[in-house]
């Protein structure tokens, strides 16, 4: 039993030089590390969720963390990150990042997930989801995109729905 939590307590000491060096990559002013920087890492995906669900990060090191997991794809991501689009009591930035992030990671199969948050009141949340609707492409996406267009009353909202259709196409 006493080896069983010494290799609990070095699991958890791994996790946590880990993080903090994750922490660091995602500590930039400007910009972020890359994919390849990060993987170099190790198996950096649960502790990029980790990082991205912790209120206590600051929130551009949250932001940074929910972009990066569109590159280290999982279940568990996925259904984070669409929690947190859908959450309208969450912060307008870290949902247009988790936008992006499951456009980035999910590509087609994050449609279904993008598509409510173009009618959400948050102006510069259905520009985001537009625009990542418009990178995703494709028919799904170019549908989803064209049923807002006719119930959108926002100007700027409307151009990018516009622009996104045409990507989508």
């Amino acid at each position: 039993m006493k080896t069983f939590w010494m290799f609990m307590a070095l699991g958890t000491a791994l996790a946590g030089d880990l993080r903090s060096e994750v922490l660091d990559q995602l500590g930039s002013y400007e910009g972020s590390a890359s994919a390849e920087q990060l993987g170099a890492l190790g198996d950096v995906g649960p502790v990029l969720l980790d990082i991205a669900q912790d209120e206590a990060v600051a929130s551009s090191r949250r932001g940074r963390a929910i972009t990066a997991l569109a590159d280290f794809p999982s279940d568990e991501a996925r259904t984070w990150l669409g929690s947190t689009l859908g959450d309208a009591t969450g912060a307008s930035y870290l949902r247009r990042k988790a936008a992006y992030a499951l456009a980035g990671g999910w590509g087609p199969q994050a449609v279904d997930q993008l598509a409510p948050a173009l009618a959400d009141a948050d102006t510069q949340l259905r520009i985001a989801t537009a625009e990542a609707l418009g990178g995703i492409g494709g028919e799904a996406a170019a549908a989803a995109l064209d049923a807002r267009v006719a119930t959108e009353d926002n100007d700027a909202v409307q151009q990018e729905l516009q622009k996104a259709l045409e990507a989508a196409r």
